[in-house]
């Protein structure tokens, strides 16, 4: 069982987890617009996916908590490493406008961590922590694959954005009320501004929205709007079950799954 158990926490703890949620919503997205889905590029968001992560969390610039929960921070920036030649591998097969627009995203999220002026980074900027995150995840899971599929900005693609957009802030609440002891007080995250009870139905209000939009779109099939409200059913009861004092999987694996649920659920529907 400590075998399986520390198994499970590095999947965890090196972003497996969410480069696999985030791939995961990559192909919910090429699945509304009719697309099929190209290895190659999910491959390449998978691996980045860990690497932008892994930087973010494990470079020593921001999150420091986490380095203490964390007992093998050597082999997962190891294992990190090895996640860079697989994106350097897949990218090569890439159409320069898309490297281009992953090249967007991946500066933004080094400027997450990096520090800017005086010591201060985008994380740490009064109240946009979590605005950051849900622009990040719009670009590699929404707009990357469309790019890549040269699909033209359209109205439907504003609207899945912004119900991507809206589904992943909901889906960051939870972790940011976990964090909550441990986030500076200038950092301006919902939770601390709100307070917990407010920050969840802030949450309600954002997947309610986020149904709504689902439900005015046009869908190749009709499972694709069920697999939605489900999925956003369902972080809404993760949402108000989460707690400052939560199971240390709480957030990073059942909250995470979310979007891997998303496509389980447009599938088997």
């Amino acid at each position: 069982m400590k075998f399986i158990y520390a198994i499970f926490r590095f999947y965890i703890h090196s972003s497996i987890h969410v480069g696999l949620a985030v791939t995961c919503l990559a192909v919910v997205t090429v699945f509304e617009f009719g697309f099929v889905p190209e290895p190659t590029l999910l491959l390449f968001i998978f691996f980045g996916t860990i690497v932008g992560y892994n930087f973010v969390k494990y470079a020593g610039i921001s999150n420091h908590h986490n380095l203490n929960i964390t007992p093998h921070i050597n082999l997962i920036r190891g294992f990190s490493i090895l996640c860079v030649s697989g994106a350097g591998y897949f990218g090569l097969m890439l159409p320069m406008e898309v490297l281009i627009m992953a090249g967007v995203f991946g500066v933004l999220t080094l400027l997450y961590a990096i520090p800017l002026y005086k010591s201060r980074n985008l994380r740490s900027l009064y109240g946009i922590k979590i605005f950051i995150i849900a622009i990040v995840w719009i670009g590699v899971s929404v707009l990357l694959p469309l790019e890549y599929h040269n699909l033209n900005f359209r109205p439907k693609v504003f609207y899945q954005c912004l119900e991507i957009f809206f589904f992943v802030i909901a889906l960051t609440l939870p972790f940011e009320i976990r964090d909550l002891k441990h986030d500076k007080t200038d950092l301006g995250t919902l939770p601390q501004k709100l307070g917990v009870s407010k920050t969840k139905w802030l949450g309600v209000i954002l997947l309610v929205i986020s149904g709504i939009i689902a439900i005015n779109q046009t869908y190749l099939a009709d499972a694709h709007l069920y697999a939605s409200l489900i999925t956003f059913g369902l972080t809404l009861v993760l949402l108000m079950g989460a707690r400052e004092e939560q199971g240390e999987f709480y957030a990073s694996f059942f909250v995470e799954s979310m979007p891997i649920v998303w496509l389980f659920l447009m599938l088997w529907l």
